[in-house]
Parts: structure tokens; C-alpha cells; sequence
């Protein structure tokens, strides 16, 4: 084949291998999931902000922090050309790591047929293109996490040190260095690695120990290299040792009770091992999978495990063991942790996986183009013989496209696990007016796939007030001048729509959200300007606490409580000013000194709204509906019990000042109900 011909083809395999990761990339996934957008976040804030240059994410567990600055350098580029810097952007910077991934296998590929001549001259052209026509790998080029970045830095790498031990060649082995330092800054599931190249390194010198003496020079040069790049990252986790294992500790599985492990280590490998089929052995999660779908279809799964037969006969030979050792080392982060097969942790095992099954299509391309050299007259059997490489390279491409675009894009489960009603209702706020009065129950504002809608600096309107509706509602207690709207989420609260027609009989359900099955997901309530707030207390007070906040009255549900039933005590503040402190409340129920002492039977401790408002957020003219859940035990005496009231601070401050609580009043607990 003429250098040109061999250009043309690549260009062919990174043309189609892009195609497939930006159709419909606007659209498809839909939404916009919490880890893009804890990284969107991350890589707005390294636009807009100079002195925010971090060398780790240290939200959402710990994030490898290359993704966010690639992801920033594409929402530049987006402003700079008219664009927005938001989802599509992210999946764009996914979609060129994901065609470079391609690319690097080609790359690594076709320096293994130098090492290996007996390769055929297909194989890297094979290996390039099952990469990008693998559903696996398309799907995670078109999300902007950053496991997509595994494949490039292990095969960048694999390639360079390869090449730099051929030829001798300082530039790859520096290469190599950076890129094995890049690999610790990429994504936690790279971390093996650097690791993988020093088992090819010694493979390479047992096997050829004659070049191991003009070669040693090249290979310190890129551990040096490697060791320099990544020492920032080194002193960042000895200053915060805590975080260097705190995403691999949530995952791991080894040694844990429950979870989706279940049967721990033995499981786990048996569960990965599975995953390339054939059945329904993959990745559960629609987020990640087709749910149960192996890792590739059949057409694909034939030359893989050819390949992987292939390899391992071979084993002893570098170029082979490497794919084994690198399918077997990114397979690790899985094996190791909780959901095995785990699509996302494992992404990286991708390259290896396209390798193996490239390797078993040029086996058979190199069984079917011998058999045409020699064939006599009748040339057709080897002409099926080389043609069935194509055939199964065309039809698992095919059949990944279908699977992918056709089946997983419909799937309804994509709303969920995509956060797409989140992004709508984020979206739809920052379309608000800047003065217009929002609440938002039960979510808050610092969701991470809502705050990316209304991120600070971007233009958009500040976030609305957030809170559980579950547990607490605050209203303007004064008639307003201008409508206010709530904003719920009725699949999470499901109180607030009953709530809201006691306190505002004339609000209007003014935006609906519903999901895939047509079923509500959110609706906005708008409160009319000029109404006056209803639903005064059954037990109305007025006692200032003091820190601007005063109680207005209270309620107790269920009137006639008895011995192992839940009652709910509801009270009533009233914002004067905005409180400095954020207070913890306290609700007691006393017995009677005369009978016991005023004993402590039940108490609930908790800050206001089960820490979805603390008080230090509260607005003056607000009124706080605040609601504790007190379980009565099944053995509480049938008595008159005291019902106090407090709020206290860690330092011990306390409202009211007197440090005791505050008595409302006496509720009378009957005997326990018995059957009929």
C-alpha cells in the first residue's frame, strides 16, 4: 500500500471515528449529568478566574483536574466563535479526546507491527478502526468526564516507549515521560499507567538485553521527566493526604460488607471477565450501558477473543504481552471496586481491547490475502476468507451505531440519568428576570448541575432561594408588590403541592416539567402580587428569640398523639432582621416535674429545614414554616408532656439567652392503640 493510500485510509478511520462522536452531540445525551457539570464548573471558574490554577478538583470526592482545563480552553474558543460555553461545549473537548484516542491507537499499532513484522500491514488500520467503531468508547467520547482521557495516555505512552526503544530517540522517550506524568493528572483510573510502562520497560529488556545498555540513558530521561511533572501533584496530596485516597476508597469493594459487590473480589473479576459477553453482561447503568449489554457486540467480540487467543500464545513477545498486561491492568480500577463491570472506571481498557481485536481481524485478513496470493483459478474462498475481516469490522461498527443511537437514545431512564429536568429547571431560572422572587425545593442551589446554569460571571441571574420543602417553607409574610414562584421538583417533594394551596389558595401552576413517561417531574407555582399569605398558626405566640427571629405560633400534628406514633411539630418564626448566627434548633418533649422529674422522653436536634435553610439565610419579612418529626416510643406513658423549644450554637450561645428552652406548652398523649 503507497504512503498515500495509507493517509487516506487513516483519514477515512479519524473521519468516520469523529462523525460518530459529534452527531447530534447537542442532544445526545440529553441533559446534563452532576460530574460534567461539577467539571463545567471547575472549567468555568479557570476561565474567568487567573488565581484558580488547581493541580487537583477537590469537590466530588477528588477529580483529576486535565479535563477542566481542556474543557476551559473549549469554552474560550465557543466565546470566541459566537458560541456558549455550556454542555455542548464539554462534549466537543470529549469528542477530540475520544478521535485522539483513535489516533494514538493507530500511532501505537503501527510502531507494534515494526517491532512484530510478522504483523500484517492491515493490523494497524484494523486496531484504529474497531476503536472508533466500539459503542463503548462513542459513548464515553460524547460525555465531558474525563475517563475518556485514559485510552490517549495509555497508548500515547505505550507508542513512545516503544518507539523511543527502537530507534533510540530521545524526543519519545521525553514524550513518553510527559505523558505518563499527564496520565496522573487525568483521571484516578490512569494511575496504573506509569505502572503498565515500567512491566513493558522490563519485558523489552529481557527480551532484547543487548539494547537495555544504549537505551538506559533514554529511559531515565523520561522517568526524570515523569517524576518532575507529576511532584506538584505529589506535594498537593502530602499537604492533604486525605484526598489521595478519597475517591479510590469510595469505590473499593475488597473487604467491604454489602453493596453491589456482593461476594467481593471473586465476584468482581468473574463480573469483568463477562462484560465482552456474549448475554446480558454489562453495565447495568443506563448512564453508562445499554443496560446489560457486553462491551461489544458480537461481530466485534468474534476477532477479540481471537485476538486475545492470539496474544496470549504469544505472550512471551513484548508487543503481545503488552496488550495483555494493559488489558489486564486498566481492567483493575473495576475489579477493585463497587457495580462491577463498571463502564466508566474501566474506559481506559478500551485501547487494548480495540488492539486485541484488531489483531484478531488481521489474522484472519492475513489468512484470506495469503490464500488469494496462492490460490489457482478458482479465487473465491480466499476472497470470503479476507473479506470476512471487513465483514465483521462493517457490521460491529453498524450494529454499535444502532445500538447507540437508535436503542440507548430512546430509553426514558436517560432523563434520570442524565439530570435532564434539573438542567430544564436551571435553565429556565437563569432565563428569569434578575429581580424575580424564586424558590426552589427540595434541590440546592449549589447542585452542580443547577449552579452551572446560573454560574457566577456568565451573565445570568443570581440563584434562586433553595430549600426542602419536606421540611421547612419560607414565604413573604407581608402582601407582595410583585408575584413570587416556586419552583418544585414534585418526583423528590412531595409536601410542598399539598402545602401550597393552604398558604396561597390563589397560586397559579404557571411552567410544567414533565419526564420521558409524560409524568410530572416539576412544576413552577406562581404567587399573584397583592395576596396575603393564609394558614395562620393553631397556636398562635409572639416571642422574640432574639437575632432577629421571633415566634409567631406553632402547631402539633396529630392533635392526640398516642405511644408509638410520629407527631410533627410545626412552628411559625418570624424574620425581623437577618440573623447572624446559624442556629440549631432543639424540640423536647418533657414529662411533667410532678411525675417525673421533667424527663427527657423524645428530642430532635437539627438545623432549620434539615439543613436545607439554616437561619444565616433567612430575609427579613420572611415567615418560616419549619416542621420537626418527634417518634414517640411505643412504651411513652399515657401522660401531659411539656413541648420546649431553643436554638443553641456550637460555641454554646444559645436563644432564648437564658440557655433553657423555651415551653409552649402541654399536649396530652393517650394510651397506645390497640387492634380491633
Amino acid at each position: 500500500m503507497s504512503r498515500l493510500a495509507r493517509s487516506l485510509l487513516l483519514l477515512l478511520i479519524l473521519t468516520v471515528a469523529a462523525a460518530l462522536r459529534l452527531w447530534q452531540i447537542d442532544s445526545l445525551p440529553p441533559g446534563f449529568h452532576f460530574d460534567e457539570s461539577f467539571e463545567g464548573l471547575m472549567a468555568w471558574r479557570i476561565l474567568v478566574d487567573p488565581s484558580f490554577r488547581p493541580v487537583f478538583l477537590t469537590g466530588n470526592f477528588g477529580v483529576a483536574p486535565l479535563n477542566a482545563y481542556a474543557n476551559a480552553l473549549m469554552f474560550g474558543l465557543f466565546q470566541l466563535l459566537g458560541g456558549e460555553a455550556g454542555p455542548t461545549a464539554m462534549r466537543v473537548t470529549a469528542a477530540c479526546f475520544g478521535v485522539a484516542g483513535v489516533a494514538m491507537v493507530f500511532g501505537l499499532a503501527a510502531e507494534m507491527r515494526r517491532h512484530e513484522p510478522t504483523l500484517p500491514e492491515a493490523f494497524p488500520f484494523l486496531a484504529a478502526a474497531s476503536l472508533a467503531l466500539m459503542r463503548w468508547h462513542i459513548h464515553f467520547s460524547r460525555l465531558g468526564i474525563e475517563p475518556i482521557l485514559v485510552p490517549v495516555f495509555w497508548a500515547g505512552s505505550a507508542w513512545l516507549l516503544l518507539r523511543g526503544w527502537r530507534k533510540g530517540d530521545w524526543l519519545s522517550f521525553l514524550g513518553a515521560g510527559a505523558l505518563l506524568a499527564g496520565a496522573m493528572y487525568a483521571y484516578q483510573g490512569a494511575w496504573v499507567i506509569p505502572l503498565l510502562a515500567l512491566i513493558l520497560v522490563i519485558h523489552l529488556a529481557v527480551s532484547d538485553r543487548s539494547l537495555l545498555a544504549t537505551r538506559w540513558t533514554g529511559l531515565l530521561a523520561a522517568g526524570v521527566v515523569a517524576v518532575l511533572l507529576i511532584l506538584p501533584l505529589a506535594v498537593f496530596f502530602q499537604q492533604n493526604p486525605d484526598l489521595l485516597l478519597l475517591r479510590p476508597s469510595q469505590i473499593a469493594a475488597v473487604g467491604q460488607e454489602g453493596g453491589a459487590a456482593q461476594g467481593g473480589l471473586a465476584a468482581n473479576i468473574w463480573a469483568t471477565l463477562r462484560m465482552f459477553g456474549p448475554g446480558q453482561t454489562g453495565d447495568l447503568d443506563p448512564r453508562r450501558n445499554l443496560p446489560g449489554e457486553p462491551a461489544l457486540n458480537l461481530w466485534q467480540a468474534v476477532p477479540f477473543f481471537l485476538g486475545l487467543g492470539l496474544a496470549l500464545w504469544r505472550i512471551r513477545r513484548p508487543v503481545y504481552g503488552l496488550m495483555l498486561v494493559g488489558l489486564a491492568g486498566l481492567l483493575l480500577p473495576g475489579v477493585l471496586s463497587d457495580y462491577a463491570p463498571h463502564f466508566h472506571r474501566v474506559l481506559g481498557a478500551t485501547a487494548p481491547v480495540a488492539l486485541l481485536t484488531g489483531l484478531g481481524l488481521a489474522w484472519i485478513w492475513l489468512i484470506g490475502s495469503q490464500r488469494i496470493r496462492s490460490a489457482g483459478p478458482i479465487r473465491w474462498p480466499a476472497l470470503v476468507a479476507a473479506g470476512a475481516a471487513i465483514l465483521l469490522l462493517v457490521m460491529g461498527g453498524v450494529t454499535a451505531t444502532r445500538h447507540y443511537f437508535v436503542r440507548w437514545a430512546a430509553l426514558p431512564d436517560l432523563f434520570y440519568a442524565f439530570d435532564v429536568g434539573l438542567w430544564e429547571i436551571g435553565q429556565w431560572i437563569a432565563d428569569q428576570p434578575a429581580d424575580q422572587a424564586l424558590y426552589l425545593t427540595p434541590r440546592s442551589s449549589d447542585h452542580a448541575t443547577l449552579a452551572f446554569a446560573w454560574r457566577p460571571d456568565s451573565g445570568s441571574r443570581p440563584a434562586p432561594d433553595s430549600f426542602d420543602g419536606r421540611h421547612i417553607f419560607p414565604l413573604r409574610a407581608a402582601v407582595t408588590a410583585q408575584p413570587e414562584q416556586y419552583v418544585v421538583i414534585e418526583h423528590e417533594d412531595f409536601r410542598t403541592r399539598l402545602l401550597l394551596p393552604e398558604i396561597f389558595p390563589d397560586a397559579l401552576i404557571s411552567q410544567e416539567i414533565v419526564d420521558d413517561q409524560n409524568q410530572v417531574y416539576s412544576r413552577v407555582y406562581t404567587r399573584p402580587a397583592g395576596i396575603e399569605p393564609q394558614q395562620a398558626p393553631i397556636y398562635p405566640l409572639d416571642i422574640t428569640l432574639g437575632d432577629g427571629i421571633r415566634l409567631e405560633g406553632y402547631e402539633l400534628i396529630p392533635e392526640a398523639p398516642s405511644p408509638g406514633d410520629t407527631l410533627y411539630v410545626r412552628f411559625h418564626w418570624a424574620v425581623d432582621a437577618r440573623p447572624a448566627g446559624d442556629w440549631t434548633v432543639f424540640v423536647h418533649l418533657l414529662g411533667q416535674p410532678k411525675a417525673d422529674g421533667n424527663r427527657l422522653w423524645v428530642g430532635k436536634d437539627s438545623t432549620p429545614g434539615a439543613g436545607s435553610l439554616p437561619t444565616n439565610r433567612w430575609q427579613p419579612g420572611w415567615r418560616v414554616i419549619d416542621e420537626y418529626a418527634l417518634p414517640l416510643p411505643a412504651d411513652l406513658p399515657p401522660d401531659a408532656y411539656e413541648i420546649q423549644v431553643g436554638m443553641y450554637q456550637p460555641d454554646g450561645r444559645s436563644l432564648p439567652e437564658t440557655g433553657a428552652g423555651l415551653p409552649l406548652g402541654v399536649i396530652a398523649i393517650g394510651a397506645a392503640k390497640t387492634g380491633s
